[in-house]
């Protein structure tokens, strides 16, 4: 019974790849989040249409989602977003497998997208201090406590195992 609460904690807990814009297991999950980013914006609707930003973020993220507009994210958040996509970019390109292989950006087209998003990105709210000027407090809380757990848990097998093994 300990070993099923084991392997049920291992298993709810370990991080598993996610598949983007091909089916998978009868479903496409990009098309069903399709709500999640407005269909109706076009390349055309961006701010700047012409620029390369508008072409990179036309050509590179629509492959696995709609075209995200600029003013979704503030600056910040477009720095975090874009350093998620592209690491999801990547490990799309070289592995494939679930998530299909998606074209990726080299560093200087990345920096011209980021560029152009941070450019047309929403106004930040104005605060006395930065955004993540905790955000580090706020992962260690979150990896602190989960280390814990896990930690306890293993704790308590192996105890439990060492008595089993000397009766």
């Amino acid at each position: 019974m300990k070993r099923i609460i084991l392997l049920f904690l291992i298993l709810a807990l370990a991080p598993l790849p996610v598949p983007a814009n091909h089916g998978w297991a009868g479903f496409d999950v990009c098309e069903v989040h399709k709500d999640k980013l407005p269909s109706d914006l076009t390349a055309e609707s961006l701010p700047d249409p012409q620029s390369p930003g508008a072409a990179l973020l036309n050509q590179y993220c629509t492959q696995c989602h709609n075209l995200p507009g600029p003013g979704r994210h503030t600056a910040p958040e477009w720095r975090e977003v874009t350093s998620e996509m592209f690491r999801l970019m990547d490990a799309s390109h070289r592995f494939g497998g679930l998530m299909g292989r998606v074209e990726i950006m080299r560093s200087p087209e990345q920096e011209i997208l980021l560029a152009y998003l941070e450019r047309h990105s929403a106004p930040s709210a104005n605060r006395k201090e930065p955004a993540d000027s905790r955000l580090w407090l706020t992962r260690l809380l979150v990896l602190g406590s989960f280390l814990l757990l896990m930690g306890a848990g293993l704790l308590r097998w192996w105890t439990n195992r060492q008595g089993n093994l000397r009766r």
